[in-house]
């Protein structure tokens, strides 16, 4: 069996890369298929939240949409973190090069809006200098991707690939 490990990034790593944990990891949970065979983390390009939790307007944003795991603390996207992923979703194209200058073309990395319905490559803008109103919005566009992600990720699984 197949052993998975996807993550998602964005930039602090309390805000867009935690909310979109805890949403692929419900996902996830709910496909027998995916539960057993794919793991679910998060990490931020930069050191400024390692080990904090996720800033308290995304978990209100989290719960009221009814999402109630907790997610991981914050973390660094570091080397060793990046090469152990199967594939990586970022949230802007910043992030997707700054993966890039770490790992080279080792990983294969998304931006998470191509996962829209049609797919775009744009950024997902960063809540964090919002309020309350701009993290609902960006859950949205996440809740709105993430069922195209465990779909590729079926994909990948049922054809015994590495490709998405």
């Amino acid at each position: 069996m197949t052993s998975w490990h996807l993550g998602v990034i964005c930039t602090g790593n309390i805000c867009r890369s935690p909310m979109a944990e805890v949403v692929l990891r419900q996902l996830i949970a709910d496909d027998p298929i995916l539960a057993a065979q794919v793991r679910v983390s998060s990490a931020g390009t930069a050191r400024w939240h390692v080990g904090a939790d996720m800033d308290p307007r995304a978990r209100a944003a989290l719960t009221k949409a009814g999402f109630t795991e907790r997610g991981s603390p914050g973390a660094f996207a570091d080397r060793d973190y990046l090469a152990s992923l199967d594939l990586a979703i970022v949230m802007t194209r910043e992030q997707r090069q700054d993966v890039h200058e770490r790992v080279g073309d080792q990983l294969e990395v998304h931006l998470l809006r191509q996962y829209e319905n049609p797919p775009v490559e744009l950024d997902l803008a960063d809540p964090y200098y919002g309020d309350q109103r701009d993290f609902d919005v960006c859950l949205e566009s996440i809740r709105a991707a993430a069922p195209r992600v465990t779909a590729a990720l079926r994909r990948r699984l049922d054809a015994g690939s590495r490709e998405a």
